[in-house]
């Protein structure tokens, strides 16, 4: 018994000695096992992707603490990522098993640099492989993994970020098209407890704005909660947007966001609030969008190839809420798709919730029952004529108790128009009977209200306001060239921006005059022919020509009935551009051939619509002798 426990002893005392041995010799190669391991890794990354890591000087202290100095990405001869030190605290035992979880983290002086334009940028570059080379092919990235690159930065943001640290002295450079830079200096990172703090000023030279943002993370649960509070100057631009002229700003910005894993597609839940956003952009609007609060519940579904806003999302715009569906999808094709349905929405609470900035006319209408809205958007960016667009706005027990800034209502009754150049008035319109340059619509040539219908709105006697066709046309127009270049405008859009509203080409004007023409046409505060009518006599017919009346004298010393077919047909053609119409004209006075085909187009059209005799199509010939004023404007070529 005794030789036995003796027997036991000494294997103890040797495996006890061998371990202790074999600790000692591990801390005195350690370092040389984990440099080993780091440059093994290191050269593998370099191999297989387009960026490239050097490390300047790494060591492993302890079992549980690894520092860096000089660590930097490279992507083609320029640097992406510089870091002078970095000490990483992590748990050793979680580290045998594969879970690297980093406790603590201590860094100095971080450099970021990145580039963005239209084909690439360089933070997508980080992580993408080169091309593989097989018997003289090579094969092709892969199709962007949409949710590879999600859970990769949640990964990043609920398993790497530390209990404790401090990160100081962190500058980022972004530089979009056109050399326009971003400079984000961000002084310290504190973080204890999981919960983050920095303050972050964000510069181009010219405009700054500085963001404290708070950041609190469970790991256990996947739930981050982010806070930020914004300071600014209301007239600077958002940094880097200058060229635009982008102003982007608010008060405060509350999200939180539930991450879980159903059916191998990743799921993101969370609420989010925005305090007196404002936006501005001279595209948009002329003057300031202000949103006092925007709030959502959402509901993301994300897949290797699809993001998928749930229709179970609620977003609240004042007193506003509707359920959007969004899906982008990336294979086999990149497409997107938009669906709203909102079957009741209470008609003053929509009126109320319309931002001044967007909607500067018609937020103050007071308004009782309901509205029920759908849109269909669908665009698949490889066939943009394939575009679906589908979009109805429906009254239900709907009345407008008053109608605020602008009276409506007057349209059916006299009034008086002012055109405005400019910002500035230069005529106004005496829109009633007793007004001799008023001209009601049956004095005007059948020829050219029928030339006008043709060119301008062939289907204004039996839409509501809109042309679905058309607009679509032209949304897909504007979207090829990547401006706005084309509105689909009906006659009733025409008559509403002539009357109520500027003439700058901004998205606020197209969405406020949509609504305008849709009250005038569902709650029929006109006629068809009142309407066309006031169109004939307010647009403008040449360079300060308002009307018919005037413009009938002005090119030919004729009365608005008296005019012939090709005469018609040429005021119908100068609409869309008049301060241009001696453009249409060679020196000589005689219309360019590309006007006559263009008026030949139109009377063909106007034959197949029965609107004139076959007699009269036989017999017509586009061209036109003029005998007002217009003349004038044609005597040199420097006019054309």
């Amino acid at each position: 018994m005794i030789l036995k426990q003796l027997r036991w002893k000494k294997v103890f005392s040797f495996t006890f000695g061998t371990l202790v041995f074999l600790f000692i010799v591990l801390l005195f190669i350690k370092n040389s096992i984990f440099q080993y391991i780091v440059r093994t890794k290191v050269e593998e990354f370099n191999k297989e992707h387009i960026s490239q890591i050097h490390v300047e000087d790494f060591i492993l202290k302890g079992f549980n603490t690894v520092s860096f100095k000089n660590f930097t990405i490279i992507q083609n001869s320029d640097t992406t990522i510089n870091i002078d030190t970095i000490s990483i605290h992590f748990s050793f035992w979680k580290a045998l098993i594969g879970d690297i979880s980093i406790k603590k983290i201590y860094a100095n002086n971080l450099l970021f640099n990145f580039t963005f334009s239209d084909t690439s940028d360089s933070f997508s570059l980080l992580l993408r492989k080169k091309h593989i080379e097989f018997n003289d092919t090579i094969q092709q990235p892969d199709e962007p993994n949409i949710k590879k690159k999600a859970h990769f930065l949640f990964h990043m943001l609920f398993n790497l970020l530390p209990e404790e640290g401090n990160i100081l002295n962190t500058f980022i450079c972004i530089t979009r098209q056109n050399n326009n830079k971003i400079n984000i200096q961000i002084p310290f990172i504190a973080i204890k407890n999981y919960l983050l703090k920095t303050p972050i000023f964000i510069n181009d030279n010219k405009n700054k704005q500085s963001i404290k943002a708070a950041c609190a993370i469970n790991k256990e649960t996947q739930f981050l909660t982010v806070k930020c509070i914004q300071e600014y100057k209301k007239n600077e631009y958002f940094p880097g947007f200058s060229d635009i002229q982008l102003k982007f700003h608010f008060d405060t910005a509350f999200f939180n966001i539930k991450c879980t894993t159903i059916n191998d597609i990743l799921s993101l839940t969370g609420q989010g609030n925005l305090t007196n956003f404002v936006l501005h952009q001279p595209s948009l609007s002329t003057s300031e969008v202000v949103f006092n609060t925007i709030s959502s519940n959402f509901k993301i579904y994300i897949d290797n190839h699809f993001a998928l806003l749930d229709s179970s999302t609620s977003i609240s715009l004042g007193l506003l809420n509707f359920h959007p569906y969004i899906k982008y999808t990336t294979s086999p094709e990149k497409e997107i798709e938009i669906k709203i349905n909102e079957p009741a929405i209470d008609a003053q609470n929509f009126f109320s919730s319309l931002p001044e900035g967007l909607f500067p006319n018609t937020n103050n209408i007071k308004a009782k029952g309901t509205l029920s809205y759908k849109l269909h958007f669908q665009l698949n960016f490889n066939r943009i004529d394939s575009l679906v667009l589908i979009s109805e706005l429906q009254p239900h027990k709907f009345k407008i108790i008053s109608y605020g800034k602008l009276n409506l209502a007057q349209i059916d009754s006299d009034f008086i128009h002012t055109v405005y150049e400019k910002g500035e008035p230069v005529e106004t319109i005496f829109i009633s009977y007793s007004n001799p340059n008023y001209i009601p619509l049956s004095r005007i040539s059948p020829y050219l209200r029928n030339a006008l219908l043709c060119t301008e709105d062939g289907g204004f006697y039996w839409h509501r306001g809109f042309l679905p066709d058309a607009f679509r046309e032209a949304m897909i127009e504007n979207i090829k060239r990547k401006r706005f270049a084309r509105g689909g405008s009906t006659i009733t859009m025409q008559l509403v921006k002539n009357l109520y509203l500027n003439r700058y080409k901004v998205i606020s004007r197209k969405l406020e005059e949509m609504l305008i023409v849709w009250l005038i046409e569902n709650l029929r505060l006109a006629s068809k022919d009142r309407l066309f009518e006031i169109y004939l006599n307010i647009i403008e017919f040449g360079p300060g020509i308002y009307g018919i009346a005037k413009g009938t004298s002005f090119y030919f010393n004729k009365l608005p009935h008296e005019l012939t077919l090709p005469e018609a047909i040429f005021l119908a053609s100068i609409v869309p551009k008049p301060k241009r119409f001696a453009a249409s004209f060679d020196s000589t006075g005689t219309l360019k051939p590309d006007v006559q085909d263009f008026m030949n187009f139109v009377a063909k059209k106007m034959y197949e619509k029965q609107m004139i005799s076959e007699q009269e199509w036989n017999q017509f010939e586009p061209h036109i002798t003029l005998k007002g004023k217009a003349k004038d404007f044609i005597s040199s070529p420097s006019n054309n």
